[in-house]
């Protein structure tokens, strides 16, 4: 099965969670009700491509996208700030956001306002609950910070929009390994290798446990 091509862009991070991430855990804190969307656009919205490729310009060149510095504001996190006040749900800013976070082994960064790096994620899933990109993106992060039961939830939304995805299935397995689930674990290990994934880890975990997927 050809990869959806959002595990081209979250496929690094997800590998974290199958090697056991090394960032210490986080006291996350919770995100609001409500957010306020000023006039957001969706990231899939076809007539909305014209504006999100020219906040892309202004606010997301290399040094941006890479976490070297700032393009139109004093640091990156201020201009992935600004595109995701504008477009909640864009799956290149949510990701460099992660990755900037879990860099700097905190929930906040400079720039972003009243919101932590969570809520700023949380903020493109509330805008687009069908958006299979941000849920796993946000399950991710949830992941990473040692939240297991809410990553599940996210990456379980994002499987029931995306059923046939490989990189989902495993990495669901991996996360109801780590909660000593090994029956649902196996069930979607079984999943992951229908669907072609190639890397053996979750199988051997699973077979350390006695549990065989033949």
């Amino acid at each position: 099965m050809k990869p959806h091509p959002l595990f081209a862009l979250g496929a690094i991070l997800m590998a974290g969670v199958a090697v056991g991430a090394n960032t210490a855990p986080q006291a996350l804190l919770p995100c609001p009700s409500d957010y306020h969307y000023n006039d957001s656009v969706d990231y899939h919205d076809p007539a909305a491509q014209v504006r999100i490729h020219g906040i892309e310009g202004n606010h997301l060149n290399a040094d941006v996208e890479n976490l070297v510095r700032g393009q139109s504001t004093s640091s990156a996190s201020g201009d992935l700030r600004f595109i995701l006040g504008y477009v909640p749900n864009h799956r290149r800013a949510m990701a460099a956001l992660m990755r900037m976070a879990l860099r700097d082994r905190t929930d906040r960064l400079p720039e972003l306002g009243e919101f932590t790096v969570r809520c700023w994620l949380h903020r493109g899933t509330v805008y687009s609950p069908k958006d299979a990109e941000a849920r796993m993106l946000y399950g991710i992060y949830l992941a990473r910070n040692n939240m297991n039961k809410e990553a599940i939830e996210e990456l379980e939304e994002a499987s029931a929009l995306l059923p046939n995805n490989s990189e989902l299935s495993y990495n669901l397995g991996l996360l109801f390994f780590n909660q000593k689930d090994y029956k649902t674990s196996a069930t979607h290990a079984k999943r992951a290798y229908e669907l072609g994934y190639p890397l053996p880890g979750l199988r051997q975990k699973l077979t350390s446990v006695g549990v065989a997927l033949d």
